[in-house]
C-alpha cells in the first residue's frame, strides 16, 4: 500500500464562475435569437422621439436643450437618466443591447413561471419546442403574417394588451422595462418575495404609468403570503418594503405632474384622452374582436393554472384590471382612463401565451415518442430550424426598414437642418414629423408625437398644435401667413419647413434657403 507523504495538493474544486458560465451564455443567446426574430425598429422610431427627448437634450445633442418640449417636465426621469448616460460614455448603438437584455429577461421569466406548472425542463426536447413555440408567436414573421392577412390590430395578439398597449414592441422604449413585472411574478413563485417587490418596484420607477400594475402584483404577493403563512405581520412587512420602494417615484409623480387646478387637470386631461390618445384611453376605441380572443387566452390560462400558486395572483390582478376598467366605462372618469387600468393586460396576455404554450411543448414530444425516438429528433431540428429562420427574418425586416428609412423623402432636408444648424434657432416643421428632433438636433415649436403630461405644459402643447395644423393646411392658398408672426413672436421660430403640399405657398416673411422635390426650408424674417 503506498503510504501518502501529506504533501499531495487536495482537489481544485470547481469554479464559480464556470457554474455561472454556461446558464449566462444560454441567456445571452436565447436573448439575441429571441430578440432578432422579434426585430426591433431603427433609432430613431415611433415613441423613442418621445422618451429619448430629454435624456438627449441634457447630453447636448445638436441644440436640443433649447426645445421647448426638452424643458417641460420629465414624466420618466429614470429612464431619460440613461438615455443620457449612454449618449455621454457610450454610443447611440447600445439602446440595440439593452433592449436585447430585455428580450431575455422576458423569455427567461415566462419559462421559469411556465416551468412551476408544467414540466418544460424535463428533457432537452421539451424545452426546445417551448422556446421555438414562444419564437415564432413573437416573430416578426407572424406579425407581418398576421397583419396582411387579418388587419393591423392582430399583430400583436399573442404579446399585447388591449388597448394598443404592450411590453415589448419594435423600439426601446420604458414600456419595456414592463418585463421586470414578469420577472417580479417568477421570483414570487421562487419563493423570493421582497426581491419580487423590487423588481416590480423598478419597472414602476423606470415608467411611472406601471404604479397601478405593480400595486396589484404587491397586493396579490401579500395576499398569497398570508393565505400560507396566516401571518399578518410578515404580509405587513412586505407590503411596507414595496411602498418605499416606490416612494421615491410616486413622490416625483405627485408633486411634478400632479394638478394645478381642479380646472386646468381637466381640461389636460381632456386633450390626452378625447385629441391625443384615445386609442389608448377610450374603451370603445380599442375594444374589438382581439380583445375577446385575448380574454380567451387570459380565461384558459386561468384554468391551467387553477391549481398552482400562480392561480390567486393571475386571479386577482385578471379582476382588478376587469372591475377597473368597467368602473372607467360607467364613470367615463378621465383620471382613471389615463391610469389605463386596463394596462394590466400587458402582463396577462404573455402570461397565457407562455402557459397554454407549455402545455402544448410538454405533449408534442410525449406523442412523437411513441411513435420512435427519430421523431423527436425530427422535431427538436425543426424547431432550432424554424428559430434560425425567423432570427434571420427579422435581421431582414430591420433591413429592409432601414432602407426604408434612408428613402424617406424628408432625409436630405434633414440632413440639410442638421449641417446648417445654429444656436437660437427653432423649427416649425409638418406636425407629423415626428423624427425631426433627434435626427436633426434642432429645437422645434411642436409636433403631434411626442406630449408633455403636466397639466399646464399639455394645454401648452395643444395651443401649439393647433397653430401648426391652422398654418399647414393641404392647399397654399388656405394659409394664413399671419400666423407666422404670431408664431415668431411666441414661439420664437426662426425657420419654417414646408411639405409637398406647400411648396408653391408665398409668404413675404419667408425668405427659402433649401429646396427638393418635396421639402422646402425657409427662414422666417421679421415684417
Amino acid at each position: 500500500m503506498a503510504v501518502s507523504s501529506g504533501l499531495e495538493r487536495p482537489p481544485i474544486p470547481a469554479r464559480p464562475a464556470r457554474r455561472w458560465l454556461r446558464p449566462a451564455l444560454t441567456f445571452l443567446g436565447w436573448s439575441l435569437l429571441f430578440g432578432l426574430a422579434y426585430a426591433q425598429s431603427p433609432l430613431y422610431s415611433s415613441n423613442q422621439n418621445q422618451y429619448f427627448l430629454h435624456g438627449a437634450a441634457r447630453a447636448v445633442q445638436g441644440y436640443l436643450s433649447q426645445d421647448w418640449l426638452a424643458n417641460t417636465v420629465d414624466s420618466v426621469p429614470v429612464f431619460s437618466l440613461l438615455i443620457e448616460l449612454t449618449y455621454r460614455y457610450l454610443d447611440p448603438f447600445v439602446f440595440y443591447l439593452y433592449y436585447f437584455v430585455l428580450f431575455g429577461i422576458y423569455l427567461l421569466a415566462l419559462f421559469d413561471i411556465a416551468s412551476h406548472l408544467f414540466e418544460i425542463r424535463r428533457t432537452a426536447t421539451t424545452r426546445l419546442v417551448f422556446l421555438a413555440l414562444m419564437v415564432v408567436l413573437h416573430s416578426a414573421a407572424l406579425r407581418f403574417v398576421s397583419s396582411r392577412l387579418l388587419g393591423a390590430e392582430w399583430e400583436y395578439l399573442f404579446d399585447g394588451g388591449v388597448a394598443g398597449q404592450r411590453l415589448l414592441g419594435p423600439v426601446f422604449q420604458p414600456s419595456c422595462f414592463g418585463v421586470l413585472l414578469l420577472l417580479s411574478l417568477d421570483l414570487f413563485l421562487r419563493r423570493n418575495p421582497y426581491w419580487a417587490v423590487a423588481a416590480a418596484a423598478a419597472a414602476a420607477t423606470l415608467h411611472p404609468t406601471y404604479l397601478l400594475g405593480a400595486a396589484v402584483l404587491t397586493l396579490a404577493y401579500l395576499f398569497v403570503t398570508w393565505r400560507e403563512m396566516r401571518n399578518l405581520k410578515n404580509a405587513l412587512a412586505l407590503g411596507m418594503v414595496a411602498l418605499l420602494l416606490v416612494l421615491p417615484i410616486t413622490v416625483y409623480v405627485v408633486l411634478a405632474l400632479g394638478p394645478t387646478s381642479a380646472q386646468v387637470s381637466r381640461e389636460a386631461q381632456q386633450v390626452l384622452v378625447e385629441y391625443r390618445i384615445p386609442h389608448h384611453a377610450i374603451p370603445s376605441q380599442w375594444m374589438d374582436t382581439t380583445v375577446l380572443v385575448k380574454l380567451v387566452l387570459v380565461g384558459a390560462a386561468l384554468v391551467l393554472a387553477r391549481r398552482s400558486r400562480l392561480f390567486p395572483i393571475l386571479l386577482l390582478a385578471f379582476l382588478g384590471a376587469l372591475a377597473l376598467t368597467a368602473l372607467q366605462i360607467l364613470t367615463g372618469s378621465l383620471t382613471l382612463a389615463l391610469l389605463f387600468p386596463w394596462r394590466l393586460s400587458v402582463i396577462l396576455v404573455p402570461l397565457a401565451t407562455a402557459l397554454l404554450t407549455a402545455w402544448l411543448a410538454t405533449r408534442s414530444p410525449s406523442w412523437l415518442a411513441r411513435r420512435g425516438t427519430g421523431r423527436l429528433r425530427w422535431l427538436e431540428t425543426l424547431s432550432l430550424a424554424t428559430v434560425l429562420v425567423l432570427g434571420f427574418a427579422g435581421i431582414v425586416r430591420f433591413k429592409l426598414e432601414s432602407d426604408r428609412n434612408r428613402a424617406d423623402a424628408a432625409r436630405p432636408m434633414m440632413a440639410f437642418v442638421q449641417a446648417t444648424l445654429a444656436p437660437g434657432d427653432v423649427y416649425l416643421i409638418p406636425p407629423k414629423l415626428q423624427e425631426f428632433r433627434l435626427l436633426t438636433g434642432a429645437p422645434i415649436v411642436v409636433d403631434f408625437k411626442s406630449i408633455p403630461y403636466r397639466d399646464v405644459e399639455v394645454l401648452e402643447w395643444y395651443e401649439r398644435a393647433r397653430h401648426a395644423d391652422w398654418f399647414y393646411r393641404d392647399r397654399p392658398e388656405y394659409v394664413d401667413c399671419g400666423l407666422l408672426e404670431e408664431m415668431r413672436q411666441n414661439y420664437g421660430v426662426t425657420h419654417v419647413v414646408l411639405g409637398p403640399y406647400l411648396l408653391e405657398l408665398v409668404c413675404p416673411s419667408l425668405h427659402e434657403i433649401y429646396r427638393d422635390a418635396n421639402y422646402a426650408v425657409c427662414t422666417l424674417v421679421a415684417p
